[in-house]
């Protein structure tokens, strides 16, 4: 399947994952998106960072190899921004915040749960959130929230949402009482937005790609604006 390419010069590209695809190839050999995009474009890619699997959209890439040192050195140094639009289920006490978790992984079960500060192998995690937009639909509320990490834990998103009372729209491993038309749905988690400088000309850069599926129709005028 062809990559969508959104931006494009001769250090980097900015692609849309699509939601199912790993980032690169892992145990299961399905097509990735490392692997795609090179195909596509004949040529070597490098990654410069990853999104799980069920989420979709922006990932950077890097086409040579001094600008994915650069690129990674300025993530690692938080001179890039990332922002993510999720659809939560429930409503959010505050238009705008912070989540501070400590969170837990259980290397058998590949799930993350929120812990004492105190438990051994405990990470710090936290989380800036803004609410877009709330909608009641079949008598429910669901929230358009935009969330920017500033620490990258295992499915810290997912999991501190579900432990805060308002899960991500979809998400089958920690939203146990989904219902049956969002369980049937792809998790409504997606990587909109980054911003930061480019790693060779220095210019401020701010590339977005917005979904357009469900459950983001709800919000679709809102979406529009931005």
């Amino acid at each position: 399947m062809a990559i969508r390419i959104l931006y494009e010069d001769d250090d980097m590209m900015a692609v849309e994952k699509p939601q199912g695809m790993p980032s690169q190839p892992d145990k299961t050999g399905d097509l990735d998106v490392l692997s795609a995009i090179s195909a596509q474009c004949k040529m070597s890619v490098g990654l410069v960072h990853r999104l799980d699997r069920p989420v979709g959209g922006l990932m950077l890439l890097a086409k040579t190899k001094s600008a994915e040192a650069a690129l990674a050195k300025a993530m690692q140094n938080k001179e890039w921004e990332k922002s993510y639009l999720a659809v939560l289920c429930g409503r959010l006490t505050e238009p705008s915040g912070t989540w501070t978790d400590y969170l837990w992984k259980n290397a058998r079960t590949n799930l993350s749960q929120v812990v004492s500060q105190t438990q051994k192998g405990a990470k710090r995690a936290v989380l800036y959130y803004t609410v877009l937009e709330e909608r009641e639909v079949d008598g429910q509320w669901i929230s358009l929230v935009r969330i920017r990490l500033e620490t990258g834990r295992h499915h810290q998103i997912r999991v501190q949402s579900a432990a805060h009372g308002v899960p991500v729209w979809g998400d089958r491993k920690y939203h146990w009482a989904a219902s049956s038309y969002a369980q049937r749905t792809k998790i409504a988690l997606w990587s909109y937005q980054w911003k930061g400088v480019h790693p060779r000309t220095k210019q401020q850069m701010t590339i977005t790609c917005l979904p357009k599926e469900n459950p983001y129709t709800f919000f679709s005028e809102k979406l529009g604006e931005m």
